[in-house]
């Protein structure tokens, strides 16, 4: 082998080694990518034991085995990730922390009900829109007094788009909206399609039929597939209660003044 061709072999085996150490980079980059898998229930009981926020065991059962992303160092951000599939609700602490997490249940896709205005059910008037998630939206509702609680006139959305206009008292002591078990036919709702489960009030611990209510609307802004737990109307006497499974999607700021509330993302 003469000097020249000497020279183009050691220049092949050169760009040989750096094509190979590329690729070896671009293959260790896309594995660094990759996101960590977990086990959504581990993880909580991690993030929990690290951070001491709280979850009900019924709540962190609903996730077990499922697989998660697990990605970030800050605790709402990482924690909105691990839960991408889950409905859900993280309620913060006035410093910013997480005081708890709700489980409401496993994402499922909705198909829009068909319009029927055979059946004389009310429909959605125009300009009505569904808000919900847009940076910087504002929903403001009037509110009356009732004694030195808020009570809040909201439509409600059952099934095929049935619905019922009702007041609402704000409770943060509530984990869901709850709504008396005699709403069920009005809104649509079978209850062979709900769940036995005993739920917090600010008044204690009461059995419930849990499920999901379509939407509730707050005038022309929409809050979409809301985690409802149907009560025995002699244990509510007579009221509804706007719990987290609503307030917690938002910030809430109460006007005693004004007599309103602003929820705000």
């Amino acid at each position: 082998m003469n000097l020249l061709q000497q020279r183009r072999f050691r220049i092949q085996r050169l760009v040989s080694l750096v094509m190979l150490v590329g690729a070896m980079g671009s293959l260790a980059a896309t594995e660094a990518a990759e996101p960590t898998r977990v086990d959504v229930a581990e993880e909580l009981e991690r993030l929990m034991a690290a951070h001491g926020f709280t979850m009900k065991n019924a709540d962190l059962e609903a996730t077990r085995h499922a697989i998660g992303r697990a990605e970030g160092e800050a605790l709402i951000p990482r924690l909105r990730v691990l839960l991408e599939r889950f409905d859900h609700v993280i309620v913060q602490t006035p410093d910013g922390g997480v005081e708890r997490v709700l489980i409401l249940g496993e994402k499922t896709a909705v198909a829009p009900p068909a319009p029927d205005t055979a059946q004389g059910q009310e429909q959605p008037a125009e300009g009505e829109q569904g808000t919900e998630g847009t940076p910087g939206a504002e929903i403001v509702v009037e509110t009356q007094r009732k004694g030195t609680s808020h009570a809040l006139m909201l439509s409600l959305e059952g099934e095929s788009g049935k619905r019922v206009q009702r007041p609402l008292l704000l409770d943060t002591g509530a984990d869901y909206v709850v709504l008396p078990a005699s709403l069920l036919g009005p809104l649509g709702i079978r209850p062979s399609s709900l769940r036995r489960q005993p739920v917090q009030t600010a008044n204690g611990t009461v059995e419930a039929q849990l499920g999901t209510l379509t939407a509730i609307w707050f005038g022309s802004q929409k809050v979409a597939r809301v985690a409802t737990a149907f009560i025995d109307d002699s244990r509510l006497g007579g009221n509804a209660l706007l719990g987290m499974s609503v307030l917690g999607r938002f910030r809430v700021t109460i006007d005693d003044a004004n007599n309103r509330v602003v929820l705000a993302h």
